[in-house]
């Protein structure tokens, strides 16, 4: 029980977390990386933006949760598991952001989810 409460967060936080940075990173066009010297200037940007950060909050969760999932299981078991948060990722880019999902896209997405089903029900 304690290794499903653990992966549903993580699976849950990886999401919110990769919408976020994805919001955030599209707020505008100020973020170039042409060269290495721009590194420090882009870094100070990303910092800025509220979305950005919120994402690193969520993935500091997802972090945690994972790593308490470990405490439970193998990492062979929790980590494909993991995966399920691209059906989350992708239903969401598809609904709230417009992003276009072609049917190769889906079916990606679909085997990802065959696979962690196996994963899950060998454990």
């Amino acid at each position: 029980m304690e290794v499903a409460i653990a992966l549903g967060f993580a699976i849950l936080f990886g999401a919110i977390g990769d919408v976020l940075l994805s919001m955030g990173m599209r707020q505008n066009d100020e973020i170039n990386i042409r060269r290495l010297s721009d590194l420090p200037k882009n870094i100070r940007i990303v910092f800025k933006r509220p979305l950005i950060l919120a994402g690193l909050v969520m993935m500091m969760f997802f972090f945690f949760s994972y790593i308490a999932a470990l405490a439970y299981t193998d990492v062979s078991v929790a980590n494909p598991l993991t995966a399920l948060s691209y059906v989350l990722v992708t239903v969401y880019a598809a609904v709230a952001m417009r992003e276009r999902v072609n049917w190769k896209r889906w079916m990606g997405v679909s085997l990802v989810t065959l696979g962690a089903i196996f994963v899950g029900l060998s454990s």
